[in-house]
């Protein structure tokens, strides 16, 4: 079956979102279907067309940028043409410019269905709560005309903007987690006698990186903290910079070790004793990353926000926590570290509630049926 996949950023470009809709594309084009994603052309040395694991590209380019989104005529040119000559249209939201393959697929009367990741929660200022209005109107639209909307689970849909609109519609599905491989027998990161705490994510403001830090005085002082993903993600300067002068207040006891390669994921989980994610509000809303490392046999600390639990909730591979609260987050590393094999047993359970071939499969029906 032909299938479009409508979102602004994609690989290589790395994101929550866009590992997501590229785990579930790359896998659904493994089984015979012809998929393609239409997003921005958001880094100018990228093609228009290109082919990535199976799946074909078709790259918008944008007239300029307004906060993290783009505006550009080239993304309505493309959408016509590319949704005329799909079958199903999956929308990956939130996405500013996802309501015209929305509205296209209803002209031509294609099956859409639209993946929820998250509310989007932009820092404080006039121009970002317009943006944000803008964007959830947009979102709004896309939803309302989507035959399915699959969002994670009950837990965040109850506490979404947007979500408890469209309970019909609503199907609960976890996200496509791919298990991480190891590259090498040998470990690569951190330092001898030293228990990693890991970190991997975009450096965004959602993720609450500066709590971990804060934390770091109250932990053990054996730990290290491994923080791995992208420095420079779109929008987020401010907030790398103060991330910056924290890390070097930590000194040693603080890496920030940039991307890592998929391949090498499984290198970096398995120098972890412990992966934190202290996210601090609804633009994280499930975490693939504590997934994985769960895979890996690897406990979390995770913030007590809806969706951003669930793994736990599921495994019992961790401690959830109050979000932006350091001293709670110290408490529950040092609780995890003094009590480490009770916390690594639901690593079965994980592989089974996460199992990436069940979770494909039904993905499949929806978008498909």
């Amino acid at each position: 079956m032909r299938i479009l996949f409508s979102l602004t950023y994609y690989s290589p470009y790395i994101s929550g979102l866009t590992n997501y809709l590229r785990n579930l594309a790359e896998e659904l084009a493994a089984r015979s279907h012809q998929c393609r994603v239409l997003c921005m052309k958001h880094d100018a040395s990228l093609p228009v067309y290109e082919t990535i694991n199976g799946v074909g590209i078709i790259r918008a380019v944008p007239l300029f940028k307004v906060s993290k989104g783009f505006l550009s005529l080239d993304f309505a040119v493309k959408s016509v043409k590319s949704v005329r000559e799909s079958e199903r249209i999956v929308i990956g939201l939130p996405q500013a410019e996802g309501f015209l393959p929305a509205i296209l697929g209803k002209v031509f009367r294609k099956k859409v269905t639209a993946i929820y990741l998250c509310d989007v929660v932009l820092p404080q200022g006039i121009l970002n709560k317009i943006a944000t209005v803008i964007l959830d109107v947009c979102n709004l639209v896309t939803l309302s005309l989507a035959d399915k909307v699959v969002t994670y689970g009950a837990d965040y849909a109850d506490s979404s903007r947007l979500l408890p609109h469209f309970r019909k519609k609503l199907v609960y599905i976890y996200p496509p987690v791919r298990k991480p491989q190891r590259s090498t027998g040998t470990a690569k990161y951190g330092r001898k006698g030293k228990l990693l705490i890991g970190m991997a994510g975009r450096m965004a403001e959602e993720k609450g990186v500066e709590y971990l830090l804060e934390a770091l005085n109250a932990i053990d002082p054996r730990t290290e903290v491994l923080i791995a993903g992208p420095t420079e993600p779109a929008g987020e300067q401010a907030y790398k910079e103060r991330v910056t002068k924290a890390v070097r207040r930590a000194g040693r006891r603080v890496k920030v070790a940039g991307v890592i390669p998929e391949g090498e994921m499984g290198d970096f989980y398995s120098c972890l004793k412990i992966l934190a994610l202290p996210s601090v509000n609804a633009t994280e809303a499930f975490g693939m990353v504590q997934v994985e490392a769960m895979m890996c046999g690897v406990p979390v600390v995770a913030s007590d926000l809806p969706g951003v639990r669930l793994p736990i909730r599921e495994t019992g591979m961790g401690i959830t926590v109050p979000p932006k609260n350091p001293a709670a987050l110290a408490e529950a590393i040092n609780e995890i570290l003094n009590n480490y094999d009770s916390y690594r047993m639901g690593k079965v359970k994980a592989e089974e509630v996460f199992d990436l071939k069940k979770i494909i499969d039904r993905f499949e029906k929806i978008i498909t049926g």
